[in-house]
C-alpha cells in the first residue's frame, strides 16, 4: 500500500507543481498554456479571454471549483483577473469604457457574456464602442 501512494504521489507531484507554480508567479501570454489549464477563449479580439481550470480535481469535485477568468490587452501580456477594475486599470484613459463597464456589468461574473447577435464577448463589443 505504501508503495502504491509513493508511486501516485511521485506520478502526480510534478503536475500539482506545475499547479501551483502557474498560480503564485506571475503569469504572461507565454506561460499560460493548455498544461497549465489556460486557454485562450477569444483569439483575435482586443482583449484577450483567459479561462483557467485547476485540472488537479477530479470531475465530481471541479464542479464545486469554477473556472477562473483572466483578461489581457495589447498594452501588456500579463494575465489580470477579469473584474471591471482591473480593466479600468487597462485602459485608465478610456473613460466612456468605464461608465460602459458600470452601465453594462453590475458583476464581475457577467463580463464574461458572449454577445450572439454581434458574434464576439460583448466586454469587446462595447470597448469596440467607447474608442469610436
Amino acid at each position: 500500500m505504501k508503495k502504491l501512494f509513493l508511486l501516485l504521489l511521485v506520478a502526480f507531484c510534478p503536475f500539482t507543481i506545475a499547479q501551483v507554480v502557474a498560480q503564485k508567479k506571475t503569469v504572461t501570454t507565454k506561460t499560460a498554456t493548455d498544461a497549465l489549464g489556460y486557454k485562450v477563449i477569444n483569439p483575435g479580439e482586443e482583449i484577450i479571454l483567459y479561462k483557467y481550470s485547476h485540472m488537479g480535481h477530479s470531475p465530481k469535485e471541479a464542479e464545486k471549483y469554477g473556472p477562473k477568468y483572466f483578461f489581457t490587452s495589447k498594452s501588456s501580456d500579463t494575465l489580470m483577473d477579469l473584474s471591471k477594475a482591473n480593466l479600468k486599470k487597462a485602459f485608465s484613459v478610456n473613460h466612456t469604457f468605464h461608465d460602459a463597464l458600470d452601465t453594462n456589468f453590475k458583476e464581475d461574473k457577467e463580463l464574461i457574456s458572449y454577445d450572439d447577435f454581434h458574434k464576439m464577448y460583448k466586454l469587446n463589443w462595447i470597448l469596440q464602442n467607447s474608442t469610436k
